[in-house]
């Protein structure tokens, strides 16, 4: 028996909860931004802006050029966190097996409780009358039920806004030829172009590609490729337990454009202390960490590293981090940020060396501190706005991080 899975996606979320919330922006283009405006990006268009020709990442001023009439709004993330609980509780109410896929998407295997894909579908619409309910009218969602996860997310990437669409087993291979390679996700830009490069431009040409000359060029990455050109999926099932992150990351768009490493690094050394912390809190470690560098010019450019010995110290995250992004320092840079994957669980065992354990201690009783009194108690000096300067005699403050 196939299984049956939901794929659910809020459309344009964080614009749509605005529009929600605030009867004034309904209706209108409005792009969701940081605090900056002026130097931010639109992290969500509504549905209007989105008709305009405004897109997701793209900077405010371009935006602006595209859709003089854009509303920019500065993002509320906790208010936005606060709703994707709420739309996860009512999935709960349908069945256990829920497993969030990002801030406004999850998957839900609804086999048992549907029984075939009729069934699927009238627990589909039912859900979106609950949405209604609970949220409002203006925060909608796009379904795509499938055999698998992987078809389930493809389907409903295919109906949006607002769209149900159902795909049955028989029915994989049509869908997937009418959709281009990178519409599935996992087919990135570096790998279409690789796919590119053997002349593999459709499903069908990469049905049709021999799964020897495909591992040749993606080591095991082939074999996904050949099973999901013909819709098969070999993840695990929805995991109801896996809310855990896959990654934890903190990206910033500098107050101006600089190549002064000093300031960078100040950034730089916050972003990832942020990043730390929050591993700490959910008891992870990293083995890979990945710096991303945009530039004045908005080239963009990202490396990363695999380190032996798993951490969730900001120090490690940022002294990684740093190594990458040094050499990198060209022209003059907009935006700074760092990733940390490859998670496992913390084992919590001390160090032998007492530099190591005592260090460990301070980073404990830090993080109680912000458990108590919240994010941003406390903050290293080095990550402070100092603006040393030289005295009389000469001598010099190097304030290095």
């Amino acid at each position: 028996m196939h299984r049956i899975i939901l794929h659910i996606d809020m459309n344009s979320y964080f614009a749509s909860v605005e529009q929600q919330a605030n009867p004034f922006l309904r209706g209108k283009p409005i792009g969701i931004t940081g605090k900056d405006q002026e130097r931010s990006v639109v992290a969500t268009a509504s549905i209007e802006a989105k008709k305009l020709g405004v897109k997701t990442a793209m900077s405010t001023w371009e935006a602006k050029k595209i859709c003089p009439s854009l509303i920019l709004y500065a993002g509320d993330p906790e208010k936005y966190s606060d709703i994707m609980h709420r739309f996860n509780a009512i999935y709960q109410e349908f069945t256990p097996h829920v497993e969030p896929f990002s801030v406004d998407e999850s998957f839900l295997d609804i086999t048992e409780e549907a029984e075939d894909f009729f069934g699927a579908t009238y627990m589909a619409q039912m859900i979106r009358t609950r949405l209604k309910e609970e949220l409002g009218n203006h925060i909608t969602a796009s379904i795509g039920i499938a055999p698998n996860k992987l078809m389930a997310k493809l389907a409903c990437e295919t109906v949006k806004p607002s769209g149900l669409t159902v795909v049955q087993p028989e029915e994989l291979i049509d869908l997937l030829n009418r959709c281009k390679l990178d519409d599935l996700c996992g087919i990135g830009p570096r790998i279409l172009k690789r796919l590119h490069a053997l002349d593999i431009k459709t499903f069908a040409e990469l049905r049709a590609c021999p799964l020897e000359d495909l591992q040749r060029e993606f080591k095991s990455y082939g074999l996904w490729l050949h099973e999901a050109a013909y819709g098969r999926d070999s993840s695990q099932g929805v995991n109801a337990n896996s809310s855990d992150a896959k990654s934890y990351g903190h990206s910033y768009t500098l107050p101006e454009n600089t190549q002064d490493q000093t300031v960078l690094k100040r950034y730089l050394f916050g972003l990832a202390d942020k990043v730390g912390w929050r591993m700490r809190r959910d008891g992870v470690v990293a083995r890979r960490i990945t710096a991303h560098v945009r530039f004045g010019d908005f080239t963009s450019h990202s490396e990363q590293r695999t380190v032996n010995t798993p951490t969730a110290d900001g120090m490690d995250l940022f002294k990684i981090s740093w190594n990458i992004v040094k050499p990198l320092l060209t022209s003059d840079v907009r935006l700074v940020g760092l990733s940390a994957s490859m998670l496992t669980k913390n084992p919590s065992q001390p160090s032998l060396f007492k530099k190591e354990r005592n260090m460990q201690s301070v980073l404990c009783a830090l993080d109680s501190l912000q458990h108590r009194y919240g994010t941003g108690v406390w903050k290293r000096g080095a990550t402070l706005p100092l603006n040393l300067k030289q005295r009389s005699s000469g001598f010099h403050f190097d304030h290095e991080v």
